[in-house]
């Protein structure tokens, strides 16, 4: 994706919790041209690789609002001014649309992001515009005195965070006993809750320009991202043209238009129940999980300066009616997988597949990186992005890639000793220290 900001717009803020590849914005914009300041962590700061940044604040951490919002001030002091600022992660949405409000910067505001922000919000949005959706309540409203009883619900049930993102807080709910039980553990009013809805779950991503599709590719999820929290592999593969992926393009197209999406990313994910489209939730952003990297080497997107008068897109997209045919070439298809974390263990080497065409780029973590639950989607087992022709090409790919991968990792308890005897040619590894760990159970 290549993005050429208007000159007037030369003063920029960047909100990165990221320290991956996703913190290379010196891809996208060109930092000789517009003063770029960022508010960082320090991890995040180390990630960026541009040879000319304006200023950098670093906090300990985002969810101190007034903390971030002395950081903003403090890059407006240095720019003299903030012309955009730019937030991609879920989990800084809703505070740079109060930035937006605070500084008077252009942007979307709090009312606008709260529809791609709160699930219960958005879920209102979609039904009344006559779309499906799983019959849903916030948990607030379930503990009013005029409220439904819950056995009138059916089970099971998903319990959720209504800002959450990366499935984190979301527990399935199987009986009216565990659901009683569960409701005094959590913030009623932060929460809400779903029918589980028994199907396959798809995404679509995109991006729109005055309303309308510059591009949507609709992909098809192997296990959930709720399995993924729980220690299963997630993997994404990208549809071919056909009923389905024109039928998941037909259902995103009203659900963009209920929830107001003007201009921007999406991430929409759906589910295909046994008896229609059911809608999941929103992001008004790329997907994570390396969503958007798969994205950008199958589709180029090249968008002309913003604030010019034609407005004109060139894409070489697929033959979706949602798309413009390229003259010149096939789209590929691609995406994803992601092997977790192995919490409690240490990751010592790797044996990668051989010999899977479809297989693009392997991803590992470092020699002797200790995994304790905090990697999300980020700091991981492994992570696999794919490119190939056609989609069960790239599905084939990933379950070669769970068939063939191999792991050697150690307890962490067992390091220690691990790293001072590795040097004695007498030393032997004993299956107690160290573990051959095969990526299988996809299923």
């Amino acid at each position: 994706m290549t993005i050429s900001l208007s000159s007037n717009i030369g003063r920029i803020v960047m909100l990165n919790r990221w320290s991956d590849d996703f913190a290379a914005y010196h891809r996208y914009i060109d930092h000789a041209v517009h003063d770029v300041a960022y508010v960082c962590t320090p991890n995040a700061a180390a990630a960026l690789r541009a040879s000319r940044i304006a200023h950098i604040e670093q906090l300990s951490e985002f969810d101190d609002e007034d903390a971030l919002h002395a950081a903003v001030r403090a890059c407006r002091s240095a720019l003299d001014g903030i012309d955009r600022l730019v937030a991609l992660s879920e989990f800084e949405l809703m505070a740079a649309a109060r930035l937006h409000n605070s500084f008077s910067i252009p942007g979307d505001l709090p009312d606008a992001v709260v529809r791609f922000h709160d699930k219960a919000v958005m879920k209102h949005a979609i039904a009344a515009a006559g779309l499906r959706v799983p019959r849903f309540a916030a948990l607030e409203n379930l503990t009013s005195p005029d409220a439904e009883p819950i056995n009138t619900t059916r089970f099971p049930l998903i319990a959720k965070p209504r800002t959450g993102a990366a499935s984190v807080g979301v527990r399935r709910v199987d009986t009216e006993a565990q659901f009683n039980a569960l409701l005094p553990t959590l913030p009623l009013v932060e929460c809400e809750c779903e029918e589980y809805i028994e199907g396959t779950i798809y995404h679509v991503d995109g991006f729109v320009v005055d309303r309308a599709f510059v591009i949507a590719r609709a992909s098809r999820y192997i296990n959930t991202c709720l399995e993924f929290a729980r220690g299963k592999p997630l993997g994404s593969v990208m549809l071919d043209p056909g009923p389905l992926n024109d039928a998941l393009l037909a259902f995103a197209d009203p659900s963009l238009r209920a929830l107001a999406l003007v201009n921007g990313p999406f991430h929409l994910e759906i589910i295909r129940g046994p008896d229609a489209l059911y809608f999941l939730e929103i992001g008004a952003r790329m997907g994570r999980g390396r969503s958007l990297s798969c994205f950008a080497i199958c589709t180029v997107l090249t968008c002309s300066p913003c604030g010019s008068r034609s407005g004109q897109v060139t894409r070489h997209v697929s033959r979706s009616k949602y798309e413009r045919r390229s003259p010149h070439r096939r789209c590929a298809r691609g995406r994803f997988l992601m092997l977790p974390e192995t919490v409690g263990k240490v990751f010592i080497d790797a044996q990668s597949p051989k010999g899977i065409a479809a297989l693009c780029e392997t991803v590992l973590p470092k020699q002797n990186h200790v995994f304790n639950g905090a990697g999300g989607y980020d700091t991981i087992l492994a992570r696999f992005r794919y490119r190939g022709g056609t989609e069960h090409e790239i599905a084939a790919a990933i379950h070669a890639t769970l068939r063939d991968s191999r792991f050697t990792l150690a307890k962490v308890a067992t390091l220690a000793t691990f790293k001072r005897n590795l040097a004695r040619p007498e030393f032997a590894v004993k299956p107690s220290i160290l573990a051959s760990h095969k990526a299988l159970r996809l299923l």
